[in-house]
């Protein structure tokens, strides 16, 4: 009875030992796979100043399956000053006019495409505020923001922009753009005004050239005094 029972234990080890050795060899063939490139879409988009586009990173392995690793991947731009892409996100945004290349890394694997922020498409543009008074002399500088619809981009301090300042049809010079803590960006400081005395009332526009057409924004009053 003994021998039987020590014979039963001895075959239910080695039953163990077996389950054991085939759980680690089956284990084996369970290996992650390995991601072998990334693919980052949509491929060359196109977007305006101010606007947005989502970018996706989508993972290929090395057993052939793929798997959306957005979230997962860190994104940088090449040109932040061109486009801005949010580090963990992949959303870009349109700063100004030029291209910019988007890359997405998730561990030692990159994958990237290119973005172009143009002023495409744009219909209109409006200048606020509609009327403000500064100083001839005192080279306080004033604030005017270009706003360009569709989208609402601020082209204000974009070079493609044109401002022209005028008065009683005649182009007025004595006006430029310089830094200011006063304004989100450039501000206009007004300089001598030649012929023209202070005081008088400006006309300012912007305008931009995009797809071969020029686009000419309200006229606003900019009240230069003594």
């Amino acid at each position: 009875m003994a021998i039987t029972r020590r014979k039963f234990q001895v075959v239910a080890s080695l039953g163990v030992l077996l389950l054991a050795a085939a759980a680690v060899s089956c284990n084996g063939f369970f290996v992650d796979p390995v991601l072998q490139t990334i693919t980052v879409t949509p491929a060359t988009p196109g977007i305006l100043v101010g606007g947005t586009q989502q970018m996706t990173a989508t993972g290929i392995y090395d057993d052939g399956s793929r798997k959306n690793i957005t979230g997962t991947s860190s994104w940088n731009s090449t040109d932040p000053t061109v486009a801005s892409v949010t580090a963990s996100g992949g959303l870009v945004t349109g700063l100004t006019t030029g291209t910019s290349t988007i890359q997405a890394t998730n561990g030692i694997v990159s994958g990237s495409t290119s973005v172009t922020v143009s002023l495409t498409g744009i219909t209109s543009i409006a200048v606020t505020p509609s009327s403000q008074s500064v100083s001839a002399s005192g080279g306080v500088p004033f604030c005017l923001t270009a706003t360009a619809q569709p989208g609402g981009q601020d082209i204000s301090t974009l070079s493609t922009t044109t401002w022209t300042f005028t008065s009683g049809g005649q182009t007025e010079s004595g006006i430029s753009k310089t830094t200011s803590t006063t304004c989100s960006g450039q501000a206009f400081l007004i300089g001598t005004l030649s012929p023209v005395a202070a005081p008088t009332t400006l006309s300012a526009t912007a305008s931009v050239t995009t797809s071969g057409t020029t686009v000419t924004s309200n006229a606003v009053s900019v009240v230069v005094g003594n």
